[in-house]
């Protein structure tokens, strides 16, 4: 099943909290010179118009990106907001708060990846890929066509001492969650210390723990698991939050993502009727 896009979630409060995160792990990382090479197993179509139908019809970058963008004098005094929104002013022009389109995560790695790093991506949708590929590989990495899952996989072991992968898949069926986890286990398996990330969604029906209890029994390395609640849940449907698995986390990177996330969290009391939560926990530590 190929059917979803991200043109219509682009911008919203998950890619704000995943792409945080993502942003504050390379800057972790690369505090040593050593080479990185970046996997990014769902690149999506790379830069999203935030005017065109998909975007306007849900509209939820305005409770996402856009809301941020609204308190940058409060959030860019910490460096990884900075980078968040120098990568929003390089696609944007015209008034500083009106955003036309969104880099997702191929650009903004791109967008940091040293001379002596590697950035490759993946995308199976044809319609995602063809985007993906009509712009410059500067902005969006190496591109390779197929399943990311698999792809990653056959990419291992780098030929960099590091290696960062972002694993955020769409989910539309249940299987994914499990598939995720198989592909987890055997990236650590061959590269015990990777650092990867693993976004999930928050959903009623919850099929992500399936995932989560999976992850803290078959891994050996630790996981911190940061959860940004930005709504209540209710009813059988819609999500209300979004997860995030830090696999071999860099240091401190829990008070980090706690410092950037802490100045929004008020902003969603007037939208949703009460504050977000972020709420955050080790699946495993260090010597479990």
């Amino acid at each position: 099943m190929l059917s979803y896009q991200h043109g219509y979630h682009a911008g919203n409060a998950a890619d704000v909290h995943k792409h945080l995160i993502l942003l504050a792990t390379i800057l972790r990382m690369q505090q040593k010179s050593s080479a990185i090479h970046y996997f990014d197993t769902h690149a999506g179509k790379g830069m999203y118009d935030l005017r065109d139908a998909q975007a306007q019809k849900t509209g939820e970058y305005l409770h996402g990106v856009q809301l941020a963008l609204n308190l940058r004098d409060d959030l860019a005094t910490q460096p990884q907001w900075q980078h968040y929104f120098s990568a929003l002013a390089a696609v944007n022009q015209g008034d500083d708060n009106t955003l036309e389109f969104y880099p997702g995560s191929p650009a903004l790695v791109a967008d940091l990846t040293r001379e002596q790093d590697r950035h490759t991506v993946f995308e199976l949708h044809p319609q995602e890929h063809q985007l993906l590929t009509a712009q410059e590989s500067r902005q969006t990495g190496y591109v390779i066509y197929g399943d990311g899952l698999q792809g990653i996989l056959q990419q291992l072991p780098p030929k960099t001492p590091r290696l960062l992968a972002l694993i955020d898949p769409a989910y539309e069926n249940k299987d994914e969650y499990a598939a995720v986890a198989t592909t987890v286990s055997k990236i650590m398996q061959r590269c015990r210390h990777a650092v990867v990330l693993v976004w999930y969604p928050l959903l009623p029906a919850a099929r992500h723990e399936e995932l989560l209890q999976r992850l803290a029994t078959e891994l050996q390395q630790p996981i911190l698991q940061s959860e940004f609640h930005y709504k209540a849940m209710s009813g059988e449907r819609g999500m209300y939050g979004s997860g995030m698995l830090v696999i071999n986390p860099p240091w401190q990177i829990e008070a980090e993502i706690e410092t950037l996330l802490a100045p929004l969290l008020p902003a969603y009391a007037p939208i949703y009727g009460a504050p977000a939560q972020l709420q955050q926990t080790w699946l495993r530590k260090e010597n479990d």
